[in-house]
């Protein structure tokens, strides 16, 4: 006996949202994956929170502004940032506005940044180093910035070696992958902006045991990356092992270039 065509229409009804309920899900992590967070409290001199003040975040390299409103307890949060250094501005009715300068955003954490606001028409401006304070972060993490892929000596240019210099990180003696906490190297799950970066089959990152040899994202094209041995949010789970959780360059509104030239003479190298 056939069944109704409504059934057929209500399954196929179900299954097509299912399919945008999972695919946001996973499009919203991808994107929290490869960004960071801003957040904190807006209060006066008295230390009383300031609800409804208008507090904007600017990209220093990009322009790219954001804003945002403080709840009645003074809190506010920016969500999705791109990494880089922002400077934010809070204005409140008759408060005078603050600035804090130079907040550096990096890929997976969070900068804890508290506002105070003078009264009056007294311009208040607070300045802050270029390191945010990472806070609400459950996971114990390492990042490697772009300093230490710039500068540091490396064999192969390729960076996922630059793992090696975070926590229980080396690497699998048996396939060359990286071992993260003592999990083999097949359990290590790699992004790259977000975007899924193991072997499909095999797992562990792209090119599996022949990812020394295999075409790789250059060492040039990354700008920092985050390594969670463990600990890390379910959103970044698929593996049993920790992630490695990388992001590249992006434009600026300044042109930059580079360039690599590798010589290794003949009468360096050992005979075997």
């Amino acid at each position: 006996m056939s069944k109704p065509k409504w059934i057929h229409l209500a399954c196929g009804c179900l299954l097509l949202a299912l399919s945008f309920i999972f695919g946001a899900g996973n499009a919203f992590a991808q994107a929290q994956a490869n960004s960071g967070q801003i957040s904190g409290t807006v209060r006066d001199n008295n230390g009383g929170a300031i609800p409804n003040a208008t507090i904007k975040a600017v990209s220093a390299q990009t322009g790219l502004e954001r804003s945002a409103t403080s709840s009645e307890d003074g809190f506010y949060r920016f969500v999705m940032l791109p990494p880089g250094a922002y400077n934010l501005t809070a204005e409140a009715g008759s408060f005078a506005k603050a600035e804090v300068k130079d907040v550096l955003v990096t890929v997976g954490q969070v900068a804890d940044i508290n506002i105070t606001m003078g009264v009056g028409n007294v311009q208040e401006a607070v300045t802050i180093s270029a390191g945010g304070v990472q806070v609400s972060a459950p996971q114990a993490d390492s990042v490697v910035n772009l300093d230490a892929i710039q500068n540091l000596p490396i064999n192969g240019r390729r960076f996922q070696d630059f793992v090696t210099l975070t926590p229980t990180a080396q690497v699998d003696p048996s396939r060359g992958q990286i071992s993260l906490a003592g999990q083999r190297g097949i359990n290590t799950n790699v992004n790259v902006d977000g975007a899924d970066y193991n072997q499909p089959f095999f797992g562990g990152i792209r090119g599996g045991e022949r990812s020394n040899f295999a075409p790789t994202i250059p060492q040039e094209a990354i700008r920092e990356f985050q390594v969670v041995a463990s600990g890390y949010s379910p959103e970044f789970g698929r593996s049993t092992g920790g992630i490695v959780n990388a992001v590249t360059k992006s434009g600026a509104n300044q042109y930059n270039g580079s360039a690599f030239y590798l010589h290794r003479p003949r009468e360096l190298v050992r005979n075997h």
